[in-house]
């Protein structure tokens, strides 16, 4: 269906806001193509598409290739398809070029990849031809059954990951970059939205490891079904006491605005807070973050900046705003306070994590989510295909694309190391006794 500009502008500034991450943990998604469909006209919907796309996406000409080259040969292949399924299924591949997971094309399929990283336990890091696990999410299926950062990706499904990999973007892209290959491989690691996984691993130490891991879709659900959250006190052998706070993927739920406030009274006594963030990969909404983020300043501070790309693409005008952090009581002490995040940090959850690191806050992390920006939903096809999209870029208040922030304690894994070890909350606790 053809929006105008000017409408979609309008549910841009009043109905978005750092939306959350596109949520896996359910299956009313599970939506399958019509088995029927009559006078499809694939290149129509695409040519809609396509202005749409080029004028609304924030990151499309920031992601490391010629997107109008890609867009074309896109264009090319999916012009063609027979009916929508077709086409819906085409589009959404196209889009992993872009290693963005907040971008993709619905309804969901069971034979999808599952979305990242609300579905998924493993991290791949593709380097020189191999595809390493870069990072385990604790409590996991993958972490249950003993596998560990430097373990290397051989099979998924019995066929070799380096040719699963490229049959990610046949026909899209003739030689991707490392940054794809690392998509590919953790879209593959992490399976289809229906049905188990088979792989095999190399250790370091050469062995040979063949595992049946769950489908990381069970553990999203069993992370909806816990306290949104769970409050740890730490005794250290100096005598203080260390509080722990962490968020079980509840940051687009507005009740965990006022639980938040009742954590934080509980915690006020303690000599170092840790906000552990590492399990928020679904996002939330910015009323969520910045009622967390007013515990830590004493002050109207700002937190993050955003630019609409597509104002300044139509009119050439740019517009960029500075969001702001208001206090809000009980007030900690931001520099005895340590943000955590990693892998499962997504969306609104790196915007916390980049916003207390300007409010002063030590911050330590992996590269976290990469969810790109805040999202949008559009349709087509009348209402038949639909697009979640990044319209909005973000940023650190030093002008560092929130996607590129590194943390001050920069960890290579934050979840799990090769000794099953926490290696974020030991360097906060580290930290906060140096301190």
């Amino acid at each position: 269906m053809q929006k105008t500009a000017q409408h979609i502008l309008l549910s841009i500034l009043i109905g978005v806001n750092l939306s959350a991450c596109r949520s896996d943990t359910s299956d009313s998604d599970d939506t399958s193509a019509p088995t029927t469909e009559t006078a499809f006209d694939a290149a129509s919907v695409w040519a809609t598409l396509r202005n749409d796309f080029d004028l609304f996406y924030a990151y499309r000409d920031d992601r490391g290739f010629d997107a109008d080259a890609y867009l074309d040969r896109v264009g090319t292949l999916v012009s063609a398809a027979p009916d929508r399924a077709t086409f819906r299924r085409q589009l959404h591949r196209a889009t992993y070029a872009f290693t963005d997971p907040h971008l993709g094309f619905g309804p969901a399929e069971d034979g999808d990849f599952n979305i990242i990283p609300t579905s998924s336990d493993l991290q791949i890091d593709h380097r020189a031809g191999q595809y390493y696990v870069a990072d385990v999410r604790s409590d996991s299926a993958a972490y249950e059954a003993g596998i560990r950062p430097g373990w290397i990706l051989n099979t998924a499904d019995e066929r070799p990951i380096q040719d699963l990999a490229a049959a990610v973007f046949t026909d899209l892209i003739d030689t991707p970059s490392d940054a794809q290959l690392d998509y590919a491989g953790t879209l593959l690691a992490n399976g289809r939205r229906v049905g188990d996984r088979s792989l095999v691993f190399l250790t370091p130490e050469g062995e040979t490891q063949r595992l049946d891991l769950a489908n990381p879709r069970e553990q999203a659900r069993a992370v909806m079904a816990r306290p949104a959250i769970e409050t740890q006190r730490i005794a250290t052998p100096d005598g203080s006491m260390i509080a722990v706070i962490r968020i079980n993927n509840r940051l687009g739920d507005n009740d965990l605005i006022t639980g938040f406030d009742a954590a934080m009274a509980e915690v006020m006594e303690a000599d170092g807070l840790i906000l552990d963030l590492r399990n928020t990969p679904s996002g939330g909404n910015s009323e969520v973050g910045r009622s967390i983020m007013g515990h830590f300043t004493d002050r109207v501070r700002p937190f993050q900046i955003h630019t609409i790309p597509s104002l300044e693409r139509e009119f050439t005008v740019p517009r960029r705003f500075v969001e702001q952090v208001t206090p809000r009581s009980p007030n900690f002490d931001p520099f005895r306070t340590v943000v955590l995040g990693g892998h499962w940090t997504g969306s609104m959850g790196e915007g916390i994590v980049i916003g207390m690191d300007a409010l002063g806050v030590h911050s330590i992390a992996s590269d976290m989510g990469d969810l790109l920006g805040a999202m949008s939903n559009f349709s087509f096809a009348d209402q038949t295909i639909t697009l979640s999209i990044p319209t909005e870029a973000l940023f650190h208040v030093d002008g560092t694309p929130r996607e590129d922030f590194v943390a001050d304690q920069s960890l290579t894994s934050a979840d799990s190391d090769e000794n099953a070890g926490d290696p974020a909350l030991e360097a906060a606790l580290i930290y906060l006794r140096d301190q």
